[in-house]
């Protein structure tokens, strides 16, 4: 430090006085002794600093070593925990997996003892011999697997049309049948069953069999605006009237498709209104009031004329007739609750390109 002093004052001007100078010098000798001593103190604390550190030994260990090992202990305990969780879970993904495996050897002992109840349940009514009975059930897997349809609805087909008395190759047929019936028209496999056990039965004259009478009324359905449901319904309301006053099957279909289109209220009323149009129409006291407003209902013997040739006849004439007359006419063949399906059916009898026309014709 003196050193820096003597060069801070060598620039002064050489006009100071030489007194003043001696007294500056005689000042920094006099600093030099204290500053010395200083640095000298500060040396020996740094020695007794490093001798301390050696003499501590583990005492005095770096700032941060403990804290070190505590993290490295957690990091370990971490990855035990993990480890766990990963057994853990490896098990409970083991356990499910074998509860599925016993859960599906369940389901399949109960399907293959509920098959074999079903089976057994039909075979009662058909009466086949055991090879008999392991052929009829490949049939009706075979259904199944064609219609798309569970066993179980199968076997209640089966049953149903197995009740009526038919051999086996036909209970395979009409059960086919009855489905194809179901995924058409949206019935459970009992009504496809009871509307076809009716068509054949109400129509047997005509010598339908269960897959005509299908491909009928797909044709129709297929055609028009009413559905399969429709045609069935309305079939099972009417089907035996029909037959009684000369109405086809292909007639029915057409009918029924025509009112609907015209009316859209759905096929058990429009079943109803035919039944009670069917019934009304072939009345002495109706059909002596029809002849006598100029409308023919009659052959030359006196019999009454197909109900759907009656009414195409009433429909050319209708027009021509008052409006008293057309309100009593319309009374008196479909009463008081059916002179509007009745109206509309004439009226599509009366056009040159009738709906019952078409229909008649999809339906041959």
């Amino acid at each position: 430090m003196a050193e820096f002093l003597e060069k801070l004052i060598q620039p002064i001007e050489p006009r100071i006085e030489a007194a003043a100078l001696a007294r500056v010098r005689r000042g920094l000798a006099t600093l030099h002794g204290p500053a010395a001593g200083v640095a000298g103190s500060m040396d020996s604390a740094a020695t007794s600093a490093s001798n301390l550190g050696r003499v501590g030994g583990r005492a005095m260990r770096p700032l941060g070593s403990g804290l070190s090992a505590a993290t490295a202990k957690a990091s370990e305990f971490s990855k035990a925990i993990e480890a766990s969780n990963a057994r853990v879970l490896a098990f409970a993904a083991s356990a499910g997996a074998m509860f599925q495996v016993v859960n599906a050897l369940k389901m399949i002992t109960r399907s293959a003892i509920d098959v074999e109840k079903q089976l057994m349940d039909v075979n009662v009514i058909l009466g086949e011999s055991a090879t008999g009975l392991e052929k009829f059930s490949k049939g009706l897997f075979a259904v199944s697997r064609n219609t798309a349809q569970a066993f179980d609805t199968v076997a209640e087909a089966a049953t149903e049309l197995a009740r009526q008395g038919l051999t086996a190759e036909e209970t395979l047929r009409r059960t086919n049948d009855a489905l194809i019936l179901t995924r058409l028209s949206g019935m459970d496999a009992a009504a496809s069953v009871s509307a076809l056990t009716a068509a054949i039965n109400t129509f047997n004259r005509e010598a339908l069999d269960s897959t005509t009478i299908l491909n009928k009324m797909a044709n129709v359905d297929a055609a028009f605006a009413v559905s399969t449901t429709d045609l069935a319904e309305s079939m099972r309301r009417v089907g035996s009237t029909a037959q009684d006053v000369g109405v086809s099957f292909d007639q029915l279909l057409a009918v029924t498709a025509a009112l609907q289109q015209k009316t859209a209220r759905g096929g058990p009323v429009i079943g109803n209104a035919l039944k009670s149009i069917f019934t009304r129409i072939q009345r002495s006291d109706t059909l002596d009031q029809l002849e006598e407003l100029g409308i023919k209902v009659r052959d030359f013997s006196g019999d009454m004329l197909p109900a759907m040739t009656a009414l195409q006849n009433m429909a050319n004439m209708f027009p021509k007739l008052s409006k008293a007359q057309q309100a009593h006419t319309a009374e008196i063949v479909g009463s008081v609750f059916q002179m509007n399906n009745l109206r509309a059916l004439l009226n599509d009898l009366g056009q040159d390109y009738s709906i019952y026309r078409q229909g008649l014709e999809k339906a041959t």
